[in-house]
C-alpha cells in the first residue's frame, strides 16, 4: 500500500501562505507600524521589548498566524498528499469513492442435539453464543434442525462490527447465551474472521488514487487492483497478470500478510466477474499467491559505547525482526532480501550482524515469502 502512494508522498511540499513563520508575521506587523508611524508623524520610532504597544502587536500577530495556519490547512485538504479524516472522504467522493463501513466478524457454528427428535427443533433469529461474555455472535435468520437430524451448521455474525470478533479459534464459542430448547451444545467450526473497523485514511487515499483507472471497465492493472481492494478492507497487496491472452490472473494477500481463505477467494472472483468490472472478453481467475518459505538466523553485536542502552537495543532488535518479517510477507513478488533485514537491524542500533539466513532469493510475480523459523543470537558487546 505504501508503495502505491509513494509517488504522491514524494511530491514537493506546498504552502498556501508561502511558508510564513510566526516570527516573520510578527516582523511584518512591527515593520508596518514603524513605516506608517513615520509616514504620518515624520518621526522614527522603536518600541522597547516591554512596550505595551509592542506586546499588543506581537499578540495580534499570533492570532493572525493562527488564521494563516487554518488557511494553509484548508488549501492542503484539497490534495491527496495532505487530506485526512472527513476532508479526505469529501475529496474521495469527487472520484466516486466512499469509505467502507465497519463489518461484522462471521463464523460457521454447529448446533447439536443430544439425540434425534421426531419434530423440527426451532432456533430463533437473534440466538446468541459467546466465549467470554465480552463478544457475542448471533443468528440472523430463523432456522430449524430437521426431524431425525441431530445438528445444523449456521452462519453467525458478531453483534457489533469491528475487529474484536476476529480470531476466536474453533471450539472457543461454546456458551449458549440465550437458551434454546433441546440444544445440547454449540461450537464454532472455524476461526472467526472478516470483522473490520472503519477504513483507514491510507486505504481511502489509495483507492482514491486508483479510482480513475476504474472509470472504464477493468482492463488496466490499476483498475483490477482498485476493484480487488474495493471488495474488502482486509485485502492487502494485489497483483494482476495476464499469463495468456484473454485471461487475467489476480493474486492477493491480506493486509497483515495472511493468505486469504478459499471462501474469500471465491467471493472476490464472483465480485470481479461482474460486467461492470471487467471487459467482456476477459476471463478473471483469482487465487492466493504461492508461498515460498525462508528462515531468519543471525548473530548480532552492540557497540561498547552503547553499553548503557544494550537492553533497549536488544528489545529493538526483536521488534526490527518482526517488522522485517511483516514487510517481507506483505508484498507479492517481493524478493527474499537479507539486505533489508540488515537495514532494519542497523536502525535498531546494532554494530553489526552475521546473517546466516535468509539468503537472497528472487521470487516470481505470483509468489510471496513466509518465515518458518526465527533464531536470534545476541553476540555481546564489541569495541567501537
Amino acid at each position: 500500500m505504501a508503495d502505491m502512494l509513494e509517488s504522491i508522498d514524494n511530491l514537493p511540499d506546498i504552502s498556501f501562505i508561502d511558508n510564513l513563520t510566526l516570527e516573520e508575521v510578527q516582523a511584518l506587523l512591527l515593520n508596518a507600524f514603524y513605516e506608517n508611524y513615520k509616514a504620518i508623524t515624520g518621526k522614527k520610532i522603536t518600541l522597547a521589548r516591554a512596550d505595551p504597544y509592542r506586546v499588543m502587536m506581537l499578540s495580534t500577530a499570533q492570532v493572525i498566524y493562527q488564521g494563516l495556519q487554518q488557511v494553509d490547512r484548508a488549501g492542503k485538504m484539497n490534495f491527496l498528499k495532505y487530506a485526512y479524516g472527513d476532508y479526505l472522504k469529501n475529496l474521495a467522493a469527487l472520484k466516486r469513492v466512499t469509505a467502507k463501513e465497519p463489518e461484522k466478524a462471521q463464523v460457521q457454528v454447529r448446533w447439536k442435539l443430544e439425540e434425534p427428535r421426531e419434530a423440527a427443533t426451532p432456533i430463533p433469529a437473534g440466538s446468541r453464543i459467546t466465549a467470554d461474555y465480552a463478544v457475542y455472535f448471533e443468528t440472523i435468520d430463523y432456522a430449524e434442525i430437521a426431524p431425525g437430524e441431530t445438528e445444523i451448521i449456521l452462519m453467525m455474525y458478531c453483534t457489533e462490527p469491528g475487529e474484536e470478533g476476529n480470531n476466536y479459534m474453533p471450539g472457543e464459542l461454546s456458551v449458549l447465551v440465550d437458551p434454546v430448547a433441546f440444544i445440547d451444545s454449540v461450537a464454532n467450526i472455524e476461526t472467526t474472521a472478516k470483522g473490520t473497523g472503519e477504513e483507514s485514511d491510507q486505504s481511502i487515499a489509495e483507492r482514491t488514487y486508483l479510482a480513475p483507472s476504474s472509470f472504464s471497465t477493468a482492463g488496466p492493472d490499476d483498475a483490477y487492483i482498485y476493484h480487488a481492494k474495493s471488495y474488502s478492507q482486509e485485502v492487502g497487496d494485489v497483483l494482476p497478470t495476464s499469463p495468456t491472452p484473454g485471461v487475467v490472473d489476480i493474486r492477493f494477500i491480506l493486509k497483515d500478510g495472511g493468505i486469504p481463505s478459499e471462501t474469500m477467494i471465491a467471493g472476490m472472483e464472483e465480485y470481479l466477474q461482474q460486467r461492470s468490472k471487467r471487459p467482456l472478453t476477459d476471463k478473471v481467475e483469482v487465487a492466493a499467491p504461492d508461498v515460498v518459505t525462508y528462515s531468519v538466523d543471525f548473530t548480532y553485536f552492540i557497540n561498547a559505547s552503547d553499553m548503557s542502552s544494550a537492553t533497549q537495543i536488544q528489545a529493538q532488535v526483536q521488534q526490527a525482526v518482526q517488522e522485517y518479517e511483516l514487510w517481507q510477507c506483505t508484498g507479492i513478488g517481493r524478493d527474499v532480501n537479507p539486505d533489508e533485514l540488515m537495514a532494519y537491524l542497523k536502525k535498531a542500533g546494532i554494530k553489526r550482524a552475521d546473517i546466516r539466513q535468509p539468503v537472497f532469493k528472487v521470487l516470481e510475480d505470483t509468489e510471496v515469502a513466509k518465515v518458518t523459523s526465527t533464531n536470534i543470537i545476541y553476540g555481546g558487546i564489541e569495541n567501537d
